[in-house]
């Protein structure tokens, strides 16, 4: 299963949902594979701690050779760097993302993640760390996934937010991903005592 937890507002608690649920999958005896795509690299810090100065390989390194027409390309794996956790791997974001993005948007690699997970051997979970916007790389993602968890902060001006949120998921499920499902949206910094985060739930 491969989930993106997605929200085009930053601070929502997308990364600590993201290692959180991988934590667990890995907890529990599944294999489980972290793609950070925020070029801020919260996950690949909190999850890796001092081995993500020091991995051979990240995200834009996939991305980058996806611009590079080779017959045989590495496989996905080969970018990914073991935690130290059980069970439980990364594929390390890097601040190149930010370069890369026009260069991928120009030659319309946005199926590229798909194609490559679809290949992947060997994992049982796979979670994806979206950054806070509606770009090249969260469509990449949306596009690979088969679920989509949202992050929603408990106030009027998120509530808002999330319809247009929700439209974007679902035009680009009818283009891109029709089996893209979204999973649930998560609630966070909600107060049981006042009424107006009640309402907007």
């Amino acid at each position: 299963m491969r989930r993106v937890v997605f929200n085009q507002k930053g601070g929502v608690g997308k990364t600590t949902i993201v290692c959180n649920l991988a934590a667990i999958a890995a907890s529990r005896g599944l294999r489980t594979l972290v793609i950070d795509l925020d070029t801020q690299g919260n996950s690949t810090q909190y999850l890796l701690g001092p081995l993500a100065q020091t991995a051979d390989r990240s995200i834009a390194d996939f991305f980058e050779a996806t611009l590079s027409f080779s017959i045989q390309s590495p496989p996905f794996v080969t970018y990914a760097t073991n935690s130290p956790f059980e069970n439980l791997d990364v594929v390390a974001a890097s601040t190149r993302l930010d370069d890369l993005q026009v260069k991928l948007e120009a030659k319309q690699k946005v199926q590229k993640l798909n194609q490559a997970l679809d290949k992947l051997k060997g994992y049982d979970a796979v979670f994806i760390d979206t950054p806070p916007a509606l770009n090249f790389y969260s469509r990449s993602a949306l596009i690979a996934a088969d679920r989509v968890l949202i992050p929603f902060d408990c106030d009027e001006f998120s509530r808002q937010a999330l319809y247009t949120l929700i439209d974007n998921i679902h035009e680009l499920r009818a283009d891109h991903n029709e089996d893209l499902s979204i999973e649930g949206i998560i609630v966070n910094q909600f107060q049981s005592r006042a009424k107006l985060p009640q309402r907007v739930v």
